[in-house]
């Protein structure tokens, strides 16, 4: 009776030391999103030409990193990106158009959903744009 102990006890070990290295090896395993800027401050836009910057991101980490969607806080803010997987170690950006015909001192949010361990990432524009 004590060695069917025994080896139930040897049992549950091995399922719970299993899934602590399952789970150690896959949190190894994911995609990071890293952007060089999270904020950018436009200033004061006196061009008549939609405002645009471009956040600069990196996969950090060892998986393909996907972006799955965007969002942004209004219809004025506009993000482009691409569909495509982004392999480890490798730069892009996302493209971000601001309406200028909404005046006045503006914040806006935009959220980037992705595969990567910190999403969702989320980005802010502002600056103002003069009545005149």
């Amino acid at each position: 009776m004590r060695k069917l102990g025994y080896i139930f006890l040897v049992i549950v070990f091995s399922i719970v030391l299993s899934a602590i290295i399952k789970n150690y090896l896959e949190k190894d395993n994911v995609a990071h999103l890293s952007f060089v800027l999270k904020e950018h401050d436009f200033d004061t836009l006196r061009i008549q030409e939609d405002a645009e910057f471009h956040f600069i991101y990196e996969n950090l980490g060892k998986k393909d990193l996907i972006i799955e969607k965007i969002t942004t806080s209004c219809g004025c803010t506009i993000p482009y990106w691409s569909n495509m997987a982004l392999p480890p170690l490798n730069k892009d950006s996302i493209k971000v158009t601001y309406d200028i015909e909404n005046k006045g001192y503006f914040i806006k949010e935009i959220m980037v959903y992705s595969n990567s361990e910190t999403s969702p990432d989320r980005l802010v524009v502002k600056g103002y744009v003069p009545f005149d």
